[in-house]
């Protein structure tokens, strides 16, 4: 049976009932605070209640939020179960269209999602890909993961990191979040993997994996690493890259390890004494 509901008040105390079991539940590992609010539903083309599916659907601006964290929508479906203690509990939410995840000073949006209630992981897909804090853009082409609850973001194809005009790319970028001096949420360190590279005011950094500390502005690179400088190339395994100071140094191999730098200088690259 399917209803549609044009209340909302009727469905917050619906709401209420089915997410008690799931609230208690994230009580009992540590965010009582957040555990202790419901989950509130709005939209503004009307709410539909179906009971066969046990889903509630929302349409037309819709947005699911409970404490700090908010996943709005053009389309909302809210799926729900019987909880372990009895009752019902909402473990699910696919959201569709415009999709904005905000939560503290982080903001995710893209076109479909899918979040899972009980874990806080949220998968987007759908163009435009983004997360963004006060001070930090990462974009991503197939696929961006974010936990609320570890703080951490798995971005997957054609991925870009940015700061203040510094700019990471790669294939695969997993990125973890800490808090700012201010207290807001900022990319702390970002392990990306596929195709690295990196660009600093005086040279191009190219490398198969790489370790970037955004506070540092430190990255380390390593397998295949190519450093261009106007025409001219060095290659080796090993690179460490000062984004603040535009200084790179390159080895052979990582520390301890044994390997050749090489490079290729084309005449006329390099100044003559006194010119």
């Amino acid at each position: 049976m399917t209803a549609i509901l044009h209340k909302l008040p009727l469905l917050a105390l619906l709401l209420l009932a089915a997410v008690a079991p799931a609230l208690a539940q994230e009580a009992a590992t540590g965010t009582a605070a957040t555990a202790q609010l419901p989950i509130e539903i709005t939209a503004e083309g009307g709410i539909e209640w179906n009971r066969n599916a046990k889903t509630y659907t929302a349409r037309g601006a819709a947005q699911a939020r409970r404490g700090d964290l908010s996943v709005s929508a053009d389309t909302l479906t809210a799926h729900y179960r019987e909880g372990a203690e009895g009752g019902s509990e909402i473990y699910r939410l696919e959201a569709a269209g415009n999709v904005r995840l905000a939560s503290q000073s982080v903001v995710v949006t893209g076109d479909l999602a899918v979040y899972d209630v009980t874990s806080r992981n949220m998968t987007v897909t759908g163009q435009p890909l983004k997360l963004e804090t006060p001070t930090d853009v990462l974009t991503a082409k197939d696929r961006l993961e974010y936990s609320d609850r570890t703080r951490e973001a798995s971005a997957h194809g054609d991925v870009a990191v940015v700061r203040e005009g510094q700019r990471l790319d790669a294939e695969h970028v997993l990125a973890t979040l800490a808090p700012g001096a201010a207290g807001d949420l900022a990319l702390s360190k970002v392990e990306a993997t596929g195709n690295v590279r990196i660009a600093t005011q005086r040279e191009f950094v190219r490398a198969d994996h790489g370790t970037y500390d955004v506070e540092k502005q430190f990255a380390i690179l390593t397998g295949g690493v190519k450093v261009t400088q106007d025409q001219n190339q060095l290659n080796g395994e090993y690179a460490e890259v000062d984004l603040k100071s535009g200084v790179s140094r390159l080895l052979g191999a990582p520390p301890g390890g044994s390997g050749k730098v090489k490079g290729l200088v084309l005449p006329g690259s390099v100044p003559e004494p006194g010119g």
